[in-house]
């Protein structure tokens, strides 16, 4: 099944503005839903709350990228996908532009999708006070897990995370149910979990056992094909 056709189906009603959460692959997922919204006829906006690697370093695969308030400017007339975020010291990143910005511009855009986490390319993140950053105008939240971190410890692969264990059935079970983990900000009713890495992961029955909220709808994929394995709930 098409991953990307599918979150759309449930995420992207024109107007929608996407937050992505949790660690494993949220610039891929946030860049190949982007192209396949303009595909099917849509303006994108993708931008980050965070930071991002800088688009001179990372294909964002967008027609236009704007890093200061020439954005306001602009106003998108046919299929796009644009990239907004401002340069920040560290000359390898862009960064979050301003909030009231993107709330002035939002409704130019069919989709606005948001980076609203950092994981240092982890497969998961255990969340502080300050993150993730979720706007208030958001409307779906997408929270992403990479699977290859099932079976390592904790202090290689969950960023944020200070104690040494091993990424087990029990450790994933509180992973879901604490207020700092994957589901920090979703939105009850509108938000999806994707697993992703499925293509190298075997062990399906280890999240069915898992218990997660009713109102949420989980899946594991594999973002660089854009392939749905398994719809889990």
């Amino acid at each position: 099944m098409d991953l990307y056709k599918i979150l759309a189906a449930r995420s992207a009603q024109d107007g929608a503005f996407i937050s992505l959460i949790g660690g494993g692959g949220k610039t891929t997922l946030m860049v190949n839903l982007a192209s396949y919204l303009r595909s099917i006829g849509k303006r994108v906006l993708i931008t980050t709350t965070t930071r991002l690697m800088s688009p001179r370093f990372h294909n964002y695969m967008t027609d236009r990228f704007f890093c200061d308030d020439s954005v306001l400017s602009f106003f998108p007339d046919s299929p796009c996908s644009v990239l907004y975020a401002v340069e920040a010291e560290d000359k390898n990143k862009v960064c979050c532009p301003p909030i009231e910005n993107l709330d002035s511009i939002r409704s130019r855009y069919d989709v606005v999708i948001n980076e609203a986490d950092g994981s240092k390319r982890l497969p998961l993140k255990v969340h502080t006070q300050r993150d993730p950053v979720i706007p208030p105008f958001t409307t779906y939240t997408i929270s992403v897990m990479g699977l290859w971190g099932i079976g390592e410890r904790t202090t290689d692969v969950a960023f944020g995370e200070s104690r040494e264990l091993v990424v087990d059935e029990s450790y994933l079970q509180w992973y879901l149910d604490n207020s700092q983990c994957l589901l920090k900000g979703s939105l009850p009713g509108h938000r999806a979990i994707v697993f992703n890495g499925a293509e190298a992961f075997e062990n399906t029955a280890l999240l069915k056992n898992l218990k997660y909220p009713d109102d949420v709808f989980v899946c594991t994929a594999s973002e660089q094909k854009g392939e749905l394995y398994e719809t889990i709930q």
